[in-house]
């Protein structure tokens, strides 16, 4: 028999609430839940239920639905040997009785079981109580008749030493018993107040809010029917995590894509399809419209302001003051710009301008709202390496590597753990990479490569017609005692006058800059080979008007 495939997608609005299915026999189904795709703000689960229909109307009513189901999300598709005509959908909201009283009697036996343990540890405590009144009425006894008998030599000293264990021993015993004992009570106390609260919150819901979807359904031929119903949920999302391990070699890095998988639905996903889509389905895939921009002649308003009183003219004064003060301080301030196991990965599909991974097993998430892991992709990416050290800042290299995205798809924004072959190095953020993209990640500094900065300060007054004059003499010393080549970029700064009369230079470098940027930037790419060490050797000069004081230096 050839099977007959019906396929509608039913979008609900709020416009269908008032809407009636004809007169038809109600079929109550529970779904099960299949698939998720989850979206960075909401998620699409996709749940399936199988029906045997015989001619005439019939209403499947899908209950047990998250009650977090956005209604005019709703979309059905059926398939099956039963030939049918699809009248209507409707979500309804409903109410499910729950029977409490199972769960609240097996809080009590809980309970009580630990009651009888809490029993059981206060008998051992009297007994304990009881040991230890029996010795310390030897002691008092011992006391009475050792005073009485010294003076006849008995007892004799080892006998007395034999007897002080005794006591001691036996009294350091009971109570260190007695304590394991109090810790053990409190434990389960602590064990029957939080049962105790259980069992008043499983009193107290009887009932508990769901969704139910009704499919109208005309039937002209008996046969079984799988009903797909797909619908969002809020509550649900992903963010992307990223390790990077460098080789030993430094050419190349593995980075494992995972994802970070967080939803509090209501609902837990048990053994479930996962995908993960880069898609907003809440931008609606539309651009936004412009508006009309409107421009004209400026016509002021005619403004009447009253003359301020003293106190308050002085007042904007100061604030004006202030104001200029302020803006001032802005135009010169000048800113800085600022080995894992084998997994199997997720198969990437490019759906328009969004990117889906599909998880390659069923994974089960549970509605806590915590993040629970997946691992999307493994990437090995080329790499070149090379220090950078900023001398002014810190003497230390730091180890830089430029990365490739080898990847079919962009990596999105996220936090990325660093290692160096096994070793933990740090954290940073990365930015949004597209495919074949390259972007930088530091790898922490290294002692194997070593920076000295000796910096001399000389000042020279003006003469009579001459100007000021202060010198920055600066000496790096770069050291390579690695057994490979290396390259090091030594980062420093002019300043950045903000003045016409004041003239800022560099004088006398050793070695001509590779970069000088617009921000007053120096870098020097310095190639050594192993064991080399190179000295960088240069002025900084600042002159300004003899009458005139610089800050900043």
């Amino acid at each position: 028999m050839m099977l007959r495939t019906v396929l509608v997608s039913a979008l609900i609005s709020l416009m269908m609430s008032g809407v009636t299915h004809a007169a038809g026999v109600r079929i109550p189904v529970t779904s099960t839940l299949t698939g998720v795709t989850v979206f960075q703000d909401r998620a699409q689960i996709t749940r399936t239920v199988v029906v045997t229909l015989k001619p005439g109307s019939q209403v499947v009513a899908i209950e047990g639905l998250p009650v977090l189901l956005q209604e005019d999300s709703v979309r059905v598709e059926a398939k099956g040997s039963a030939r049918v005509t699809i009248g209507g959908i409707e979500v309804k909201r409903s109410f499910l009785a729950q029977s409490s009283d199972k769960r609240v009697a097996e809080i009590d036996a809980e309970i009580r079981q630990l009651e009888r343990k809490l029993g059981g540890l206060d008998a051992r405590k009297a007994g304990l109580a009881a040991q230890k009144g029996f010795v310390d009425s030897i002691k008092v006894a011992w006391g009475d008749r050792i005073s009485h008998q010294l003076a006849a030599g008995k007892p004799t000293a080892a006998e007395l030493h034999e007897a002080m264990g005794f006591v001691g021993s036996n009294t350091t015993r009971v109570e260190e018993q007695q304590r394991e004992i109090d810790q053990e009570k409190q434990g389960i106390k602590d064990q029957i107040d939080a049962l105790r609260r259980k069992k008043q919150e499983a009193a107290g819901h009887h009932r508990k809010e769901s969704k139910t979807v009704e499919v109208a359904l005309e039937t002209s031929k008996e046969g079984s029917l799988t009903l797909e119903l797909s619908g969002l949920v809020r509550q649900a999302t992903w963010e992307p995590s990223y390790d990077v391990r460098l080789a030993k070699d430094g050419t190349t890095a593995e980075l494992t894509y995972r994802a970070l998988v967080r939803q509090q639905t209501g609902e837990d996903w048990s053994n479930v399809a996962l995908s993960l889509s880069t898609a907003r389905p809440v931008s609606g895939g539309a651009p936004p419209a412009l508006h009309p921009w409107r421009i004209g002649f400026y016509r002021p308003q005619p403004m009447v302001m009253a003359a301020p009183a003293p106190r308050a003219e002085a007042r904007l004064y100061k604030q004006a003051a202030k104001a200029m003060l302020d803006e001032n301080a802005e135009r010169l301030a000048m800113p800085e710009e600022s080995a894992p196991a084998a997994f199997q990965t997720a198969q990437a599909v490019a759906e328009g301008a969004a990117i889906t991974f599909r998880i390659a097993k069923p994974v089960s998430i549970p509605s806590d709202n915590t993040h629970h892991s997946a691992v999307i992709a493994l990437e090995k990416m080329p790499v070149s390496t090379e220090y950078v050290t900023v001398p002014k800042l810190a003497p230390t290299a730091f180890l830089t590597a430029e990365l490739v995205n080898k990847a079919g798809w962009p990596l999105l924004p996220g936090a990325v753990k660093i290692f160096s072959g096994t070793t933990f190095v740090g954290s940073a953020a990365l930015k949004r990479v597209a495919s074949g993209e390259t972007f930088v990640l530091p790898f922490g500094s290294d002692d194997q490569v070593t920076v000295k900065r000796d910096e001399l300060k000389q000042h020279k007054e003006a003469g009579i017609f001459g100007k000021n004059r202060m010198a920055y003499r600066i000496t790096t010393t770069v050291s390579n005692f690695r057994t490979e080549p290396q390259t090091v970029s030594v980062k420093d700064q002019l300043p950045l006058a903000g003045d016409n009369e004041i003239k800022v230079s560099l004088e006398e470098p050793n070695l001509t800059p590779t970069e000088k940027l617009d921000d007053g930037s120096l870098v020097w790419k310095l190639k050594l080979a192993p064991g080399e060490k190179k000295e960088l050797r240069y002025e900084i000069v600042v002159e300004y008007p003899k009458d005139r004081e610089v800050t900043g230096l």
